[in-house]
């Protein structure tokens, strides 16, 4: 009765030790399959509005970047825009802090460093207020045509972009997170440049 039972925990292990290798085989297998689906679901419709048309996939020729060194380091995710195999233009997200937390901005910036779109990706600004700058075109647009080394900021802080009339908060956030992504360009598009060749 005992060696019975050794034996059965000793099979149930084996089956336990194949299932769970077989299981990170797949997982592994299929990762990058997963991302680019999620990615393809939740960047796809961003992406699109911030990137003029191109040849390419950005969403499956994405790259990942690290950005600083060290614990400060982090990875930003880069959507190339290629015509003809030339890297023309590329997107990519930062953030800012707005009344409900933070504010993520998709950037879409051709290679010369000139803002070609934007899009507010995430965001917990309050409903009809704070989202009446994500859903306005007209403040969206006043980003059109800004440079990397523009000063991007709101008039009342020096700079020529209007706020949205009562939403000063989130119109700061947006345009914040838009001068976070311009700093992060040249690092970005050096580090672009060296994995695309």
């Amino acid at each position: 009765m005992f060696k019975l039972l050794v034996r059965l925990v000793g099979v149930l292990t084996g089956i336990c030790v194949v299932s769970a290798v077989l299981l990170t085989l797949v997982r592994e297998g299929t990762k990058e399959q997963i991302e680019y689906q999620q990615l393809k679901a939740l960047m796809a419709p961003a992406v699109k509005v911030v990137l003029p048309p191109s040849d390419n996939d950005p969403i499956a020729d994405r790259v990942k970047i690290i950005i600083g060194k060290g614990k400060k380091g982090r990875e930003i995710t880069v959507f190339p825009a290629k015509k003809g195999g030339k890297l023309f233009a590329l997107a990519y997200t930062a953030s800012a802090n707005g009344h409900g937390g933070p504010v993520e901005v998709m950037v879409g910036i051709t290679v010369e460093g000139k803002i070609v779109g934007v899009k507010v990706v995430k965001h917990a600004e309050t409903p009809g207020i704070g989202t009446k700058v994500i859903n306005s075109k007209e403040f969206m647009s006043q980003f059109i045509g800004k440079s990397w080394n523009s000063k991007i900021a709101l008039s009342n802080a020096g700079g020529d972009i209007q706020a949205v009339s009562g939403a000063t908060e989130t119109s700061t956030a947006v345009t914040n997170a838009i001068a976070n992504a311009m700093k992060l360009f040249p690092d970005i598009k050096q580090k672009l440049s060296s994995k695309l060749g």
